[in-house]
């Protein structure tokens, strides 16, 4: 476990969770706000690093097999995936649909994460919308056992992050305003080079993780991605968001991650604060349920006629999020990952 990059979870969480809070107030329908979409793309570059970094070599040497990884994913994303699901089926979760088939084939769609490859926000977007980007990890944990033997050559990986970048930027340029959302936002495809951000990144990180870096130098590396960062963050108003989807952002999040990795400074040394690390645990749980949260206060307020300021209503969710996301880390996401590796392992034997 690398807790600065623990620790960075919950932070980028947080900001997805204040992207969604324009739904309870105005207040956060500004850039500050909404743009902590970012997030996602954090997560996905992130997931390529994480991934390459406990089972590249592991995959390579075939110290594991790819059936082996492919478990302990389905482990990871599917149980929490599926109670969310079901939660937000029986609580009405966004979904449009003209009859009984059509309501199942949205449901069976976000059932296997397949929901996010249809380029129309009825099915991206329903039953509990943050799952769509499970669709996208989902293709890349597929592939990478796959991919790795030729993608752990950084040569390769430059050669096709560039073709990636100059198709990327051709195609995001030609797609029309009101198809972005759906082409270049959630889908697996289009995304699956935030991934390969991510394995870049590792490869860059194991050549420079031996090199002698000072407390202060370190520090400065750190203060100055997070400045960088901002930098990014604050004039992504003036750049289209179609290119702020993803890899607009590819630089500064990718120096976070790498330069935090290192874990030489002191804001590296606030990260590893024991209360930040659970949270970073706890922030898959976190993203899964703070939407469905979130909407069904705001019903509740429009049913029962509630004047409550966001200054009250916001830390209050907040809490109770976390909360459910502290219940459901220890007493159902963990129990459950051990329970489906060990029945999907007894099956392969």
């Amino acid at each position: 476990m690398i807790n600065t990059l623990t620790s960075l979870r919950i932070l980028f969480a947080l900001m997805i969770f204040g992207a969604h809070c324009y739904v309870l107030d105005p207040s956060f329908d500004a850039h500050f706000f909404k743009e902590g979409f970012v997030g996602v793309s954090f997560f996905f570059i992130l997931s390529g690093f994480i991934i390459a970094y406990n089972y590249q070599k592991k995959l390579l040497e075939k110290t594991t097999t790819k059936r082996t990884f492919w478990i302990a994913r389905i482990a990871r994303i599917y149980p929490l995936h599926l109670l969310t699901l079901l939660i937000a089926a029986c609580i009405g979760g966004y979904v449009q649909y003209s009859d009984t088939m059509d309501w199942i084939k949205h449901f069976v769609a976000s059932t296997f994460l397949l929901q996010p490859f249809f380029p129309s926000a009825n099915y991206f977007f329903s039953f509990n919308s943050p799952s769509w980007s499970l669709g996208c990890e989902q293709l890349f944990y597929f592939c990478f056992p796959l991919i790795i033997p030729f993608l752990s050559s950084k040569r390769n990986l430059c050669i096709t992050l560039f073709v990636c970048l100059l198709v990327m930027l051709i195609g995001m340029h030609l797609t029309p305003e009101e198809q972005i959302k759906g082409y270049w936002y959630v889908n697996p495809i289009t995304r699956l080079p935030d991934f390969f951000v991510g394995v870049l990144l590792y490869q860059l990180y194991q050549s420079i993780y031996n090199k002698k870096i000072s407390y202060s130098t370190g520090t400065l590396l750190e203060v100055g991605v997070v400045v960088l960062f901002f930098i990014f963050y604050f004039c992504a108003a003036d750049i289209p968001k179609v290119y702020r989807y993803s890899c607009y952002y590819w630089l500064p999040v990718s120096l976070v991650i790498l330069v935090f990795a290192l874990q030489r400074g002191y804001i590296s040394r606030l990260l590893s604060n024991r209360i930040l690390v659970i949270g970073g645990e706890i922030s898959y749980s976190f993203y899964l349920i703070h939407l469905f949260i979130i909407l069904t206060y705001t019903q509740m307020a429009t049913l029962y006629q509630w004047q409550i300021s966001w200054m009250i209503s916001v830390p209050i969710i907040f809490c109770i999020i976390i909360a459910l996301s502290l219940l459901s880390y220890y007493y159902f996401e963990k129990p459950a990952n051990k329970w489906v590796k060990r029945i999907l392992t007894k099956k392969q034997s």
